[in-house]
This record gives structure tokens, sequence and C-alpha cells, in this order.
């Protein structure tokens, strides 16, 4: 690649802020560092724009789960320097800590910073730029402007699982969780910018452990201490494994502020291909935590990913990946094709299964995902529901909008409010009346908090 470029700097008393603009792809995880980066960006006096406006600084936040996330992640690097060839275009995240030659080697790309490193992205566009924070003008209209809603706060990153078809253990390196006290106050930082909801994320959150004193603190621990310490309105956590689902963590998913809903990744609902996979769980112990989490929790959605065409994969271990998926009941169904990464141990297995038989079990088992999902939502119909509203969805005909947001158990729900009615990070009671698009439709809200 050619030496480092970095942007004409114009005459202090003339210069504007620059503008920047994120494209994240991937992961919840990946959300969370969004949010630091954005933050760090602003408080340096940059302006967010839309990606698809035009900036002088376009960052990429890479996902490489997949070779479709590699090929999405350098199409949204081309596509920023397209709008504006003369913007500093960044590839950060997983795939650059995969593969940086390859992004090295895209004209397109000017930085090129990998998953642990990219706390350093910041002080690299800034010097690229040749900004200091007290040169802009104040008067410049804002372009972007951030819901405030939902706010993902990492407390862990990193895995040593090292499941045979993952590259993730080499993306983001070794398990490294966020202390507690810092936890807690990125959580009430959060409430006083205006959010109600925080998700808790990380590459595997139900591992977090910290040492404290003669014990360590383990992810149960840290949902009551955020709990207690803070009014967060509602707090969620994302992927855990049956391993981490004991009594006293389903005792705090009950609790009425936590949202009754967990991602549990199946990946295959067969034996052999788990033991492949090098799984950690089997079916008898994923089934088991399912079933005291339902007893306990009866509102609580499940969702989940599969893959399926793993090598070697028969027609026989496909059927007991679908009669188990019908048995869990998921709320939602991530499906995956499987796709070889490179220098994992899945990708020099035999009996690699054909791309045609893996897109046809991908839209079978879509299929069996979409049939549970519809059940889920009609589960709902009749009742009332709590609703987080993040918004418009669309405007409706007759003036009215129709609002958009999310229950406790991660059920979409679509709200119409009244002309002129704002109801963005408003808790609403409503009554679900019918399925809608991706979820339900509700009637106008009963009451507004």
């Amino acid at each position: 690649m050619d030496s480092p470029r970095s942007l004409t700097p114009q005459p202090l008393h003339v210069r504007r802020r620059p503008r920047f603009a994120i494209c994240t792809l991937g992961c919840k995880l990946n959300q969370s560092d969004e949010a630091d980066l954005r933050r760090s960006l602003r408080q340096a006096g940059l302006q967010e724009v839309d990606f698809g406006s035009e900036a002088e600084v376009y960052i990429v936040n890479t996902c490489t789960v997949t070779q479709l996330a590699d090929r999405r992640s350098r199409q949204m690097l081309r596509r920023a320097h397209r709008q504006n060839p003369e913007a500093l275009v960044a590839a950060i995240g997983c795939y650059p800590a995969v593969n940086p030659d390859e992004l090295h080697a895209m004209p397109e790309v000017d930085i090129v910073v990998g998953s642990i490193e990219k706390a350093t992205v910041v002080d690299e566009i800034l010097g690229r730029l040749d900004w200091e924070n007290q040169a802009f003008d104040s008067d410049e209209p804002v372009e972007h402007v951030e819901t405030r809603t939902r706010r993902m706060i990492k407390i862990q990153e990193g895995c040593r699982a090292h499941c045979t078809y993952c590259i993730i253990p080499r993306a983001r390196g070794a398990p490294r969780n966020v202390a507690p006290a810092e936890v807690v106050r990125r959580v009430q930082e959060a409430i006083d910018e205006g959010y109600r909801e925080v998700v808790l994320t990380g590459t595997h959150v139900g591992t977090y452990k910290w040492p404290e004193g003669d014990r360590t603190l383990r992810l149960a621990d840290l949902l009551e201490l955020v709990l207690e310490a803070t009014t967060i309105e509602r707090l969620r956590v994302t992927s855990v494994g049956p391993h981490e689902i004991d009594e006293r963590f389903i005792a705090l998913v009950n609790h009425p502020r936590m949202a009754p809903h967990l991602h549990m990744a199946l990946q295959s609902g067969s034996e052999t291909v788990l033991r492949r996979m090098k799984r950690w769980y089997n079916t008898r112990q994923f089934r088991r935590a399912v079933r005291r989490l339902r007893e306990e929790v009866p509102d609580i959605a499940i969702t989940t990913d599969v893959i399926v065409g793993f090598p070697g994969e028969t027609d026989e271990e496909f059927a007991e990946t679908c009669d188990f998926v019908r048995e869990m009941g998921f709320a939602k169904l991530h499906v995956f094709p499987f796709s070889p990464r490179k220098d994992t141990p899945a990708a020099a297995m035999p009996d690699q299964v054909h791309p045609r038989v893996k897109e046809r079990r991908a839209a079978e088992l879509r299929a069996i995902g979409d049939e549970l999902h519809a059940a889920f939502v009609a589960r709902h119909l009749g009742r009332e529901v709590r609703v987080l509203v993040e918004q418009v969805a669309e405007q409706l005909p007759d003036g009215r909008s129709l609002w958009s947001g999310y229950t406790g158990n991660y059920l979409r729900v679509y709200v119409p409010g009244d002309p002129g009615e704002d109801l963005e990070n408003r808790f609403v009671s409503v009554r679900a009346v019918a399925p809608h698009e991706d979820g339900v439709l509700a009637d106008p809200p009963i009451r507004v908090e």
C-alpha cells in the first residue's frame, strides 16, 4: 500500500468540523464497540453523518464470521471510497485481525486496525486529519441524530473455546473482562444520557468472571450488582450457554427489570455433529437448561443460531437437528450454511457438504424457524404487552405514525400514534391484536411512561 495518506489541513480560522460515518457489520459486540468509537470521535469534535452521506472519514466495523461477511465488509469499504475518494477509509475489527494483508492490499483502505487494537483508531484518525479539538465551527448543523433507547455495553470479549469451525478466538483474542465497577459506571452513564435499556454484551457473556477478594464474581453477580447499583429500567444480556444456567441466574432473569430473553447458540441438534464441532455441551444439557428457564420464567423468549451443512452432516443428522429445533420451540432462529474459514480444523475436514445441499437444508430449517416465530407471535395476541418504542416504522395514510419497538422478550411491536405524538424512547402498554411483518400490530397505547 502507498505511504499513509492524510488530509491537507486548512487554516484554523476556516476549518469546519470533519464529518465521520460508521458502518457496523456483525454482532452486538461490534455495536457496543461502535458506540464507544462514536462517543470518542464526537468528544474530539467530529460530526457524525449517515454512512450514505459525504464525509471526511468512513469507518467500517467489520465482521469475519463467514466468507460472506468478509465480502460484505469489502463492499462497504469500496462504497465509502466511491462516496468521497478523498476521505480516510478505515477497516477495523475482526476481519483486519484475521487477514490484515488482504485489507492492506485494497487501494480504497487507508487504515487497518484489528479488534484488540480497535481503541487506537481514534488517535490515528485525528493524527491523519491533523485535527485540533477546539478549532471547529460550532454553528454547523448536525446531520445525524442518535436515538436514545438501547445502549450496548461490552462486559467481556474474547474466547478460548476453539470450536472447529470458528475463527473468533483468533479475531478477538483470549477472554478479557471489564471490571464490575466500570460496568456499573457505564450503565449509569447510559441512564444519564437518557437510555432506558442496556444490553450487556460480549463474545460469550456467560463466561464473565472477575476476581474480588477470596471469590470470583460471575455473570449472575454482575447482573445483581447492576440492578442494585443503578435504576436502569430494562437490562438485557446476550449470549449464554447451558452450563451458565443455574438457579441463581434464573432467579435474576426473573427480576422485573431484567428482559426475559436469552440467546443460546445451539449450532446443531445432532450429538455427533456437536462433537465434530467441539461444542462444550450436548443436547441433553441444552434441553435441561431450556426446560428450567421456562419453568421459572414462563414468558421467556429463547433465540438461537444453527449451522447447517457442517462437514460430514448426513441427512439423518440434519433431521435430528430439525426435530430438536422444533422440540425447543425457539422464538427466533438464525440459520447459517456452513462457511469454511481458512486455518480452522473444519475447513480441512473430509466430506464437505455440497453448496446446493447446504442451501436446501438452510431453506428447510428457516421454514421451521418461521413456523416457530409465528407460534411465538400468536401467543401474544390479545395480551397487553409493555414496549420500549424506538422509531417510526412508517407513516399511515390517515396522518398517524406507526411506531415500532420491542417487548422485554424481544417481540417487535408496531404501535399507532396520533399525529404529532412523539413516542420515541417511551415505554407504552398496548394490546397486541394481529400479526404484522416481523412482529405484531397493537392498538393505540393504553398507558405511556
